[in-house]
């Protein structure tokens, strides 16, 4: 996913001015980015833009979205949205990078290429493959994966497709344990059992 440059430059990122990381920028309070976008100060937002791209390129990702997010309420363009999506991808939260990318999607001011690239990126993400990892207590359980891809002993870990999953755990005198499981934006999925033995 590309970096939208900041609405006010078109050459290159100016970052005079910018609150320090971590430092709330003029104009941000607690519950700045969570108004409706109502009415325009293209000069705050300006310079809420510019420090969001300085958190950005500091790494402060999570004060780069607040950032972004306030600018675009005091009326800067989509592209804070975009940023906003770039900053949830490098924070590894996939499924805010998508919820991101949609909302950029839905506004009407996006040329043909911006959509598409938008698109592009939405489907990359929605189809990251996820880990699973599976616990059982005792270990050394063997696990069938949709019907047919066998892996184990457990404890493990395996690479899983986006999109729905049932999971077989199966280890010789316990219960056999059937799961479903829903593999979303490569996060992380954990299975942890403890295995019964069936009864008499």
């Amino acid at each position: 996913m590309a970096y939208a440059a900041p609405f006010a430059l078109v050459a290159a990122l100016a970052l005079s001015g910018c609150v320090q990381p971590g430092a709330r920028a003029r104009g941000v309070d607690e519950d700045e980015t969570k108004k409706p976008r109502v009415t325009k100060d293209l000069e705050s937002a300006r310079e809420l833009d510019q420090a969001g791209v300085h958190a950005f390129k500091t790494g402060h990702y999570a004060d780069a979205i607040r950032l972004f997010r306030a600018a675009y309420r005091k009326g800067a363009p989509s592209s804070e949205l975009w940023n906003i999506a770039r900053c949830d991808e490098r924070l590894d939260d996939g499924e805010a990078a998508a919820q991101a990318i949609e909302e950029y999607l839905a506004q009407r001011d996006l040329s043909p290429t911006e959509r598409g690239d938008a698109e592009r990126e939405l489907r990359a993400l929605s189809s990251r493959p996820s880990l699973l990892t599976i616990t059982t207590v005792p270990s050394g359980a063997v696990v069938v994966v949709d019907g047919k891809q066998t892996v184990g002993p457990t404890p493990l870990t395996v690479e899983i497709a986006a999109g729905s999953h049932g999971i077989s755990i199966h280890h010789d005198g316990f219960i056999t344990e059937n799961r479903p499981l829903t593999a979303r934006f490569g996060r992380a999925v954990i299975v942890s059992l403890d295995l019964t033995r069936p009864t008499r």
